[in-house]
Parts: C-alpha cells; sequence; structure tokens
C-alpha cells in the first residue's frame, strides 16, 4: 500500500500488509482458520431456507471443527479458576453425571409435565432423547458439551421456546444471558462458541430473504436474554430427577425467573418456506416477562 495515505480511502488506511510462507489461509483466528468453520458462516449466513438442504445438515461438521480449534487446555483452567469459590459447581465437575435417560422413560409423566410436555414432542417428531451420539467425556469442557446437549430440551421447556426453528432462538440466548451472568466473560464465550456460530448466522439470512421477521427475532432474543440473566445457573440441575413437575412449579424450582410460553409456530412456517406471508401485527405474541 502507498505510503502516501492521502489516496488511500478513508476505510482502508492503517491497513499493513502480513507476509507468510504459507499455501493455506493463515489468519490470527481459528475459526477463520478452518474451512469448515468458513464454509459453514458463509452458507448459513447468505442461504435461503431450502426444503433441499435441511438447516441442520451441516452441525456434525460444525461440532467436529469446534472440538478441533476450541483452545482445551485454557477452558480447563477457567473452569478451575470458576470452581474454587463456587462448591457446587465444583461437585458438578467432579461427578461428571450423564442421564440414561430413554422416551419411553417419560411416558406416564403427567400431562403439562416437565417430562410429559418432553414426551409428547418426541413421541409426535418420532425422535428420541440423543440426537447427537453421546461420548465419554475427557475434560471438564467435553462435560459441559455433553451434558449441554442432554438439557437442550429443557431450556426450550423451562424458556418456553418453541421445538421449531425461529423457537430455536430462546434456548440459544437463554445460554448467552445464563452463562454470561453466572461465569467469567472469557469462559462464557469460550463455551458459547458453538452456539454463536449456529444461531448468530439467522440473524444474517433473516434480514436478506425473511426480513419481516427480523424484529419479532430480535425480540425474542432479547427475551430470553433476559430471562437467562435473571435466572440460576441452569446448566447445574438434575432435571430429570423432577419429570413429573408441571411446568410452572418447575420454573420455581430450578430458579427461571420471567419466563413464559411462546407460541413461534406461524413464524417457523414462513422462515421454512411453507407458508408465503407472514404479518406481525397479526400474528406474533407479545413479548412481556412475567
Amino acid at each position: 500500500m502507498s505510503k502516501d495515505e492521502s489516496n488511500v480511502p478513508y476505510l482502508m488506511r492503517s491497513y499493513t500488509p502480513v507476509k507468510t510462507d504459507s499455501s493455506f489461509l493463515v489468519s490470527s483466528s481459528p475459526y477463520l482458520n478452518d474451512y469448515r468453520i468458513r464454509e459453514w458462516v458463509v452458507s448459513q449466513s447468505l442461504r435461503r431456507n431450502g426444503k433441499d438442504n435441511p438447516q441442520t445438515f451441516g452441525i456434525p461438521m460444525l461440532i467436529d471443527a469446534m472440538r478441533d480449534v476450541q483452545p482445551h487446555a485454557r477452558i480447563e483452567e477457567l473452569f478451575n479458576k470458576a470452581r474454587k469459590d463456587w462448591p457446587e459447581l465444583d461437585r458438578w465437575l467432579d461427578d461428571r453425571w450423564l442421564s440414561t435417560l430413554r422416551r419411553d422413560d417419560m411416558a406416564s409423566c403427567p400431562e403439562g409435565s416437565l417430562g410429559g410436555i418432553w414426551y409428547k414432542q418426541l413421541k409426535s417428531a418420532n425422535m428420541e432423547v440423543d440426537i447427537i451420539p453421546a461420548i465419554e467425556p475427557r475434560s471438564s469442557f467435553e462435560y459441559f458439551f455433553m451434558r449441554g446437549v442432554q438439557i437442550h430440551d429443557f431450556m426450550h421447556i423451562l424458556a418456553g421456546g418453541g421445538f421449531d426453528y425461529i423457537g430455536e432462538i430462546i434456548p440459544a440466548y437463554l445460554k448467552y444471558g445464563n452463562l454470561f451472568q453466572h461465569l467469567d466473560a472469557e469462559l462464557a464465550g469460550l463455551l458459547n462458541v458453538q452456539n454463536t456460530l449456529l444461531t448468530v448466522p439467522m440473524f444474517i439470512r433473516g434480514p436478506l430473504h425473511y426480513p419481516q421477521l427480523f424484529t419479532r427475532m430480535w425480540d425474542l432474543a432479547n427475551y430470553a436474554m433476559e430471562v437467562g440473566r435473571n435466572s440460576d445457573a441452569l446448566f447445574l440441575p438434575r432435571y430429570e430427577d423432577y419429570l413429573d413437575l408441571p411446568l410452572e412449579e418447575a420454573r420455581r424450582k430450578f430458579g427461571v425467573r420471567g419466563a413464559r410460553t411462546i407460541d413461534t409456530t406461524k413464524e417457523s412456517e414462513f422462515w421454512d418456506e411453507h407458508i408465503s406471508e407472514w404479518k406481525p401485527e397479526q400474528d406474533a405474541e407479545p413479548i412481556a416477562a412475567e
């Protein structure tokens, strides 16, 4: 670049070229360096929601990439620091308890209970509890990841998010609010990498292709973030021990504050291109914490 920056557009000034002998793309960001993450972010940010390629198709590849690039030793160091002054977290990390619950174990749960709601959803979708193959955790990070997979649907139910694509915004932003409230910012950020890569591209794709939904999506995100901030540490409980609790009682039991159940069926039908029109002034349920 010319030394005389007066001829350089203002926004391009102060750029310093960096030489490298590498024949591949190299940057200071491990996420940018990984071709799988680049492919995911670009495609998921710019695509439409076509029926030929499900929006979940690239998630297994993304999970593998995330495991490869994340700084496992640093995450372990931050967990060890956090657990020193938090006995409940210390026990949780030592126990590494994982559930063996199966769908049919919840068949007798009362209607409207935590287990009853989940069983009804799994049965109607012809799904089992585990949609991602289980791993035997070898570290605090791997345990946090695996337990997070197991409790994801509980977060849907407790925070009030529907089991559909727009409903996924609620457990995602609940996690942001909750982890950044209860953990060091660096650790919370590292534990949200997968959440970020899965969720944030939706907020680029939205205004590009589905602008009618954009403010509704942010309303849901803001609502869930506030619920997460105001609630107890939601990654710690063994929800599976309380499947018979009615929903509102379960929210009180686990310290989920300000939550309500929100129907995002119509929004998701528009997002999935199953319907051609969605009018927020008619269909959108107002967001307000109870």
